[in-house]
């Protein structure tokens, strides 16, 4: 596999050591009705008691005044997501083989909300990845996975789906595909490049849900591999649905207003993205949002949304081109087999922020080459690239100095790295380097604190400042 991770976990062949730990790494005729069957929801659960929270050692090399403390260790299985109710005063974690916890953050105890494992394909990069708690009632929760096949094991190439779903304490609500659907909105044949995550909209009501173009990660793909999902036999397909040639969803971020309501309505709002695995929405009254698009072979970019109907280029386009203003790329695999004539530049929004798979992020990173590349000097993609998570601090914490509080940071979990800028500004600045595993997900939490899932030690991690 080229210098990069497919999807965002796909390189289980080079990170093996981690394999005990870690899985690394749409409306058509395929019809593939839910399962009857109730998975097990429960507003009060078995509990488990997590190690007390502890400060890491040793330190990762971050900014004068700040700690890292591991808040949930010796308690989850691979984390991959977390979401905190309105009142900050307790955190939901999901699991990648499909349950989801309810965790004190006094304590620290979590409590088992939801074990939707009987409907969750686990296997690689599928698996519970999105989550969101409703901002105006905690029982409400909200969870995005990788549907199971019809038949057979979740394992290798089949045909899987995606599901959104509305968990309270009295079960699970389908809702994008509603049950007993057999319309599909999503189409997934690879292990990678399935369903992403959720953000709120400023309303508080209304969700955003992105998810990866389907697509084969190992070759150029436009259709010419298989046919398993049935969207038509003319090309191109494979990674030109997230250009809209394709019924599926795939490829894009939807838009969900009243979601579950009879009112439900779904719109794309932005297509041409590779796999928007992590995306974040600007704090305060916007709908604003930075997408960490993961790349091929070439690069990782940031971007920002801000208007319905952005096209971010994939597979046509793909980070940025510095000799060109630095204006979208060219993607050279994908622009040699002739279907990107219809993709103009013009049409391209270019990536707010990108960084190439041969650079470091910043010139401190190469400085005893913590980000990425090892003392051998082998160089910062050494151990691959992946944008695995991305965030913004709230602005309200008290003890972050400016620079740090109200800011977007974004991690690579190869690199084992943290990054922080500002927006407008799009210029990064090193946060955390040396990490113990790698983030998956950023939030902001109490205090205005910024908290990270690590799915490499299965903990959850929290950043102070005094």
């Amino acid at each position: 596999m080229p210098h990069c991770i497919e999807g965002w976990l796909s390189q289980s062949r080079v990170i093996a050591a981690l394999a005990a730990l870690l899985m690394l790494s749409a409306f058509t005729d395929v019809a593939r009705a839910q399962p009857a069957a109730v998975p097990n929801v429960a507003a009060v659960g078995p509990s488990v008691t997590c190690q007390p929270t502890s400060t890491t050692r040793p330190q990762p090399k971050l900014p004068i005044g700040f700690t890292e403390q591991i808040l949930y260790a010796g308690c989850l299985t691979q984390p991959t997501a977390i979401s905190f109710n309105g009142s900050k005063t307790r955190v939901f974690v999901a699991e990648k083989g499909g349950k989801v916890w309810n965790c004190d953050l006094a304590t620290p105890t979590c409590t088992l909300f939801a074990d939707l494992g009987s409907e969750v394909c686990n296997d690689a990069d599928r698996g519970l990845l999105g989550l969101a708690v409703d901002p105006q009632n905690d029982g409400n929760v909200y969870v995005l996975y990788t549907t199971r096949p019809m038949t057979g094991a979740c394992s290798g190439k089949v045909l899987t789906g995606g599901q959104l779903s509305l968990l309270t304490g009295s079960g699970e609500t389908k809702i994008l595909p509603p049950a007993g659907s057999t319309n599909q909105p999503w189409c997934f044949y690879y292990t990678s490049h399935s369903i992403g995550g959720l953000v709120f909209a400023a309303d508080n009501k209304t969700l955003y849900v992105s998810a990866g173009d389907g697509a084969s990660f190992e070759q150029v793909d436009y259709g010419q591999l298989d046919t398993a999902c049935g969207d038509g036999t003319s090309v191109p397909q494979g990674a030109f649905r997230s250009q809209g040639t394709s019924p599926y969803y795939d490829g894009v971020i939807l838009k969900v207003t009243n979601p579950g309501a009879t009112t439900q309505s779904v719109a794309v709002v932005t297509n041409g993205l590779r796999n928007p695995f992590r995306f974040a929405r600007l704090p305060g009254l916007t709908d604003e949002l930075y997408i960490g698009n993961v790349g091929w072979n070439l690069w990782e970019s940031i971007d920002h949304f801000t208007v319905a109907g952005q096209n971010f280029g994939w597979p046509c386009f793909e980070g940025w081109d510095p000799n060109n203003n630095f204006g979208a790329a060219l993607q050279p695999a994908y622009q040699s087999t002739g279907y990107c004539g219809s993709v103009s530049p013009a049409s391209v929004t270019k990536p707010f922020y990108a960084y190439a798979h041969t650079s470091y992020v910043t010139a401190e990173d190469s400085k005893g080459r913590t980000c990425g590349g090892k003392p051998s000097g082998l160089g910062p993609d050494q151990n691959g690239s992946v944008i695995s998570a991305i965030g913004f601090t709230d602005g309200t914490s008290t003890t972050y100095p400016p620079a740090f509080n109200k800011a977007l940071y974004f991690g690579d979990l190869l690199r084992k790295c943290i990054w922080t800028m500002q927006p407008p500004n799009n210029t990064p600045q090193t946060f955390a380097r040396g990490l113990q595993g790698g983030p998956v997900d950023l939030k902001s939490g109490p205090d205005g604190d910024l908290f990270y899932v690590d799915l490499v030690t299965s903990t959850v991690r929290r950043f102070t400042h005094k």
